[in-house]
């Protein structure tokens, strides 16, 4: 299963673990490279969520709370139409 989030990143699953993966060019070729590993799809989604934060242009505390809070409608709108795919694939235990 692949989840897009953004241009920029995405969250698949294998039968054994959730990878949040970051879209890059290579050799003139779209690609997509693995940066994190989790055993839980709230594991790769919170990691992804906090890396997002972290590599945002933020200088202040309410600059962050700002990106926070666009992150945050990012994530949820990517993720309301896979909702229940992901539930469905937590049932079947593929996110071991």
């Amino acid at each position: 299963m692949i989840i897009p989030i953004n241009e920029q990143y995405r969250i698949t699953t294998d039968p054994y673990q959730w990878i949040v993966q970051k879209k890059r060019s290579r050799k003139g070729k779209e690609d997509w490279e693995p940066q994190t590993y989790h055993t839980s799809f709230q594991s790769a989604l919170q990691s992804l969520g906090e890396f997002m934060v972290r590599q945002s242009d933020a200088a202040t505390l309410t600059d962050a709370l700002a990106e926070g809070e666009s992150i945050t409608t990012t994530l949820s709108q990517a993720l309301t139409p896979q909702f229940q795919v992901i539930s469905d694939v937590k049932k079947t235990g593929s996110d071991c």
